[in-house]
């Protein structure tokens, strides 16, 4: 029997995109499609769908906000999240879906999506209770932490997160780079933090950590097609940065 899927995702061309990739692949029954986040919620409620491929970048609710509304209604499909984002972008939520696209979705790995999501069904429980998991660490993130406790001479201290210009994963330990200085933080993960931190003023950058978008001082081209981010904190700290990253940041700066 097919599975019955619902593709979520606010660009049209995408949406008829990875329909047609889902006819090559077969075996789903696509029983819609949302633009949005509101009219996804909608219509899985409606259509009952055994699964949803759900864009994670969209206005107003986007792909999380789905999740938790899923969640809090009780009736959750498996959720295989697409995205534009690299893949240390999503760490913190790759394990909680079935699986992940990157964008442009290529026909293998969306195969092998079809098939994992086949697979998962009889044990949707579990699925289920991972996005649970994922919806908590949604509304803490909602809060938004105000300051971030630091080791300074002396003992702990606190630093507002606004004077934060990232946080950078170092061994064991995430370092705060500040204007008055580098702090190793209280916490060992940057996942950890990413969902406490207000998403319109700090960005993930794979592995090379968290960045407040209001503290870049400058972005210059580098050889290879690379780029050089410079700070605005204490020591001026230069950041490597691949087109890709360069690319995302712009976007940020301006809304997108």
């Amino acid at each position: 029997m097919p599975v019955r899927a619902l593709i979520v995702d606010d660009e049209k061309l995408a949406r008829e995109e990875l329909r047609y990739l889902l006819e090559q692949v077969g075996g789903i029954d696509v029983a819609g499609e949302a633009a949005g986040g509101e009219e996804a919620v909608e219509m899985a409620a409606r259509l009952a769908p055994d699964m949803i491929f759900l864009d994670i970048q969209m206005p107003v609710l986007d792909g999380f906000g789905v999740v938790s509304r899923l969640v809090d209604s009780g009736d959750v499909p498996l959720i295989v999240f697409t995205t534009a984002y690299d893949q240390y972008a999503i760490k913190a939520f790759e394990v909680n879906a079935v699986d992940y696209l990157l964008k442009p979705v290529e026909m293998d790995r969306l195969a092998e999506a079809v098939e994992r999501a086949k697979a998962a069904l009889p044990s949707r429980g579990e699925y289920i209770e991972k996005l649970r998991k994922l919806a908590e660490g949604i509304h803490v993130g909602r809060k938004f932490l105000p300051r971030i406790v630091v080791k300074k001479k002396g003992g702990m201290g606190l630093v507002d997160t606004g004077r934060v210009a990232m946080l950078e994963k170092r061994g064991p330990e995430v370092i705060a780079h500040t204007d008055d200085g580098d702090f190793i933080t209280n916490y060992s993960d940057l996942d950890e933090l990413e969902v406490q931190l207000d998403p319109a003023v700090f960005l993930r950058l794979g592995s090379v950590g968290i960045v407040n978008v209001g503290k870049i001082g400058e972005i210059v081209p580098w050889s290879g097609g690379n780029y050089v981010m410079t700070l605005d904190d204490s020591r001026s700290t230069e950041i490597r940065l691949t087109r890709t990253q360069a690319q995302i940041i712009k976007n940020k700066a301006e809304g997108r």
